[in-house]
């Protein structure tokens, strides 16, 4: 049988955490589980910034896509931030996903994903439509949680951070989806510092 010739790839462009922020997002993940919470739960391995979500996208943008990331190489050596703390969205008493924050130099982080759209939009990527909220996901809800359980959670994990990082790169990826979640598939990657 011959193999079926893919021209679409399900995509996003996202920074890659290091091993010390993934473990206290472990432990966060793990206290939620223990608390009850009824959810899908991203691998560890799987954790992520997300900058751009690309959806759907045409196999022969990626060289493009790359030589865009290739633009940022260099630029953001002394990015800093941290990740932790707990919130839902779309909002506690409706709460379908349950993520960490960032915080930091966030202002100097949406500067690189406006910048990344705005590139990637002169390449016909479509531009985002909602405003920049760097999270991390966690959890998927499959079971409704009351907002009184989710406030005291979010309270109780308020001051959880890790350590400040300085991401070294961001990277492509092709997001497969399957029963047992989404497998994220490394393309390429553009160093952010030097």
């Amino acid at each position: 049988m011959a193999e079926r010739y893919v021209k679409n790839i399900r995509a996003f462009i996202a920074i890659p955490l290091p091993g010390d922020v993934r473990l206290l997002l472990t432990d966060l993940q793990y206290r939620l589980k223990k608390a009850g919470i009824k959810a899908s739960w991203p691998q560890p391995d799987r954790f992520h910034l997300t900058l751009k979500f690309l959806g759907e996208t045409p196999c022969g943008h990626l060289a493009q896509i790359q030589k865009v990331m290739d633009q940022f190489s260099g630029q953001y050596p002394d990015l800093a931030l941290a990740a932790g703390s707990l919130g839902a969205f779309p909002k506690t008493n409706k709460a379908r996903v349950l993520w960490a924050d960032i915080k930091g130099e966030t202002r100097r982080l949406e500067q690189l994903y406006r910048k990344l759209d705005n590139s990637l939009q002169r390449i016909g990527i479509p531009g985002q439509t909602r405003p920049f909220s760097p999270h991390i996901t966690l959890a998927r809800i499959k079971v409704p949680v009351s907002s009184h359980t989710l406030e005291d959670l979010i309270q109780a994990y308020a001051h959880q951070w890790s350590d400040p990082f300085f991401p070294d790169c961001m990277a492509l990826y092709k997001s497969t989806l399957s029963a047992r979640g989404a497998v994220h598939t490394l393309m390429f990657q553009t160093k952010l510092g030097v």
